[in-house]
């Protein structure tokens, strides 16, 4: 299945990336190395993760250092990526509208 990343979600993976840079070189690599088997994990089985409880539009995977990958699978041939976001943010502003 495809897998399609958002202009939201590659900046929120760029932000990620300027972040976790600042521990040294092992938690981009480790982020980046996570995001990748997530996308592999997904593509296989894209319902594999929970309906997202606050809007059952998105599905949201847990992935390493606590962020959260909000997707939704498009007429069962792609997944669009929405937002990767860390658990500690208030994340139903990203998604109240629907």
């Amino acid at each position: 299945m495809k897998i399609s990343i958002l202009k939201l979600a590659r900046n929120d993976l760029k932000e990620i990336r300027d972040y976790l840079s600042g521990f040294g070189e092992n938690p981009p690599r480790e982020f980046r190395e996570e995001f990748k088997r997530f996308c592999s994990q997904v593509a296989e089985m894209p319902n594999m993760y929970s309906v997202y409880e606050l809007n059952s539009n998105y599905r949201k995977a847990v992935i390493i250092y606590d962020y959260l990958v909000f997707y939704k699978v498009e007429n069962d041939r792609e997944i669009k990526i929405y937002r990767v976001l860390h658990g500690k943010r208030n994340t139903i502003e990203f998604f109240s509208d629907g």
